[in-house]
């Protein structure tokens, strides 16, 4: 049994990191998984976890300044943790904004994940700028197996088809709320280039103002939908968040463009094309480790910088992604070895 600790909650990028990184441990090192809530101390479930083979950390940007207690509370006395704990396929929060090199872990987390280092032979971290940050920290057994968003089991050894017709584009919004106009220009270009395609508007972590969403928010959210609806009648909306089968019908669309990293990482992965708009290093981090354009949010030019893309793909059938592919199934023999190696944890 492992016991894999998931951040699942609202935000739909979540819930697809766990079930992506599920299915890799089911077909690769144990067909058992006790999945736990990483928001809360793990006290109760001492029992669990001591009976298993051991603890995954598994999300997104984990690798803040206080991972241990602000990221993963885990227990006060780690000593009552007697399994490994195995990073897998963490990333770097993104801060300090485009200066990787300067973040550092408070102390306590420091200790923590030096401790966490010296008990397993590799960690596993999500792409190469998490990678150099752990490094410039002290932990140097790690392996870049890629986010496990990566792999579509299903997809692997699958070529990227050529898109000669995009009928239906998904629009992934911001998750700051303030990013309406360039939203809104956003979409004046993708509808200028593609003007017989749908476009749908996802909301990863939502729409509505519950406990994980402020009305402020909301207003954003809105804003961004209504300025989009007046300069493209065809718009539609959808919140997918709390329930993976809402993005099923990712499946049937032609493109991805957008904000959210794991959208664009399940286009990629279902050999779908995608362009991704950083809002910090996360997502900054993904398109270089794959070599993909890159397009952040503070650039006055990206509008213009997009369009060009467009042109490129429209007139290429986006065959450029065919690369893609290829790289994703040469990483994906990097993780098979990255979980080969973790079945000696027994």
């Amino acid at each position: 049994m492992i016991v894999l600790l998931s951040g699942q909650i609202k935000n739909i990028g979540d819930f697809l990191i766990t079930d992506r990184a599920r299915k890799l441990f089911e077909e690769f090192v144990d067909k058992e998984i006790v999945i736990l809530d990483r928001t809360k101390k793990l006290d109760e479930h001492l029992d669990t976890i001591n009976k298993s083979r051991f603890i995954v950390l598994c999300g997104g940007p984990a690798y803040t300044s206080d991972i241990y207690k602000g990221i993963y509370p885990l227990v006060d006395d780690l000593s009552k943790i007697k399994v490994p704990i195995i990073p897998f396929g963490l990333g770097w929060c993104g801060r300090p904004s485009g200066n990787p090199e300067a973040f550092k872990f408070n102390v306590e987390s420091r200790k923590f994940l030096e401790d966490v280092h010296k008990t397993i032979e590799y960690s596993s971290c999500r792409c190469l700028i998490t990678e150099g940050v752990l490094n410039n920290n002290g932990l140097n057994n790690v392996t870049m197996t890629g986010c496990p968003v990566w792999y579509d089991l299903p997809s692997i050894g699958k070529d990227f088809k050529e898109k000669r017709d995009i009928k239906h584009i998904v629009f992934t919004t911001a998750a700051d709320p303030k990013l309406i106009r360039q939203t809104i220009k956003l979409i004046k270009t993708i509808t200028r280039q593609f003007p017989a395609a749908k476009i749908t508007m996802t909301y990863h972590r939502g729409i509505l103002p519950d406990k994980h969403t402020t009305i402020r928010a909301t207003i954003g959210y809105l804003a961004m939908y209504l300025g989009s609806k007046l300069t493209n009648s065809k718009v539609a909306i959808k919140d997918v968040s709390y329930d993976l089968k809402k993005l099923d019908f990712y499946d049937d669309c032609d493109f991805h463009i957008g904000y959210r990293v794991h959208a664009h990482l399940y286009f990629l992965s279902k050999r779908l094309p995608s362009i991704l708009i950083n809002e910090d290093g996360r997502g900054k981090g993904m398109v270089e480790t794959m070599n993909l354009p890159i397009f952040n949010i503070e650039d006055d030019n990206l509008i213009s910088k997009i369009d060009q893309e467009l042109t490129h793909y429209k007139k290429t059938n986006f065959s450029s992604f065919k690369s893609v592919g290829a790289y994703i199934d040469t990483q994906f023999n990097v993780m098979k070895t990255f979980l080969e190696g973790v079945k000696k944890y027994d």
